[in-house]
C-alpha cells in the first residue's frame, strides 16, 4: 500500500479507484477492483476518534502560533480563532481520518479474497 494513494484519496489495493463520490459518504467498495472498503457494519467508527485527535491537535497547535507568532493576546480573540480552526480542519479532515484507519486496518489485516466478494453486502 503507498502513501501517495492514500494521499489521492485512491484504492489502496489497486490505486485506481476513487475512494469517495461526495464529501462526506462512506465508500462500500472500489469501482475499479472491486475491493469491499467496508468489512463489517460499523467498520469506520474508528475514524471518528482519529479525526477527534487530529482537530484537537491542530486547534491546540495554532494558540503558540497566535500568541507568539502573531502576537495576539486576547483570549477571546485566540479561542474564537481556535475554535474556527477546529471547525474546519475537522470538517476538511473527515475523509483523511476515514483514510488513516483504512490504511491502518489494511496494514494490520491484509486484504483476502472474501474481501472482494459480496457477503450479503450491498
Amino acid at each position: 500500500m503507498r502513501l501517495s494513494r492514500l494521499l489521492q484519496l485512491r484504492c489502496p489495493v489497486c490505486g485506481v479507484g476513487k475512494l469517495f463520490h461526495g464529501y462526506f459518504d462512506n465508500p462500500e467498495r472500489c469501482p475499479n477492483c472491486g475491493f469491499y472498503f467496508m468489512r463489517e457494519s460499523g467498520y469506520f467508527l474508528p475514524h471518528v476518534a482519529i479525526g477527534y485527535g487530529g482537530t484537537v491537535l491542530v486547534a491546540l497547535g495554532s494558540w503558540p502560533l497566535l500568541r507568539y507568532v502573531f502576537g495576539i493576546e486576547s483570549a477571546t480573540l485566540t479561542l474564537s480563532i481556535m475554535i474556527a480552526v477546529a471547525v474546519v480542519f475537522g470538517i476538511w479532515f473527515v475523509r483523511y481520518s476515514k483514510v488513516i484507519w483504512l490504511a491502518i486496518d489494511l496494514t494490520l489485516n491484509p486484504p483476502s479474497a472474501d474481501d472482494f466478494e459480496s457477503r450479503g453486502r450491498k
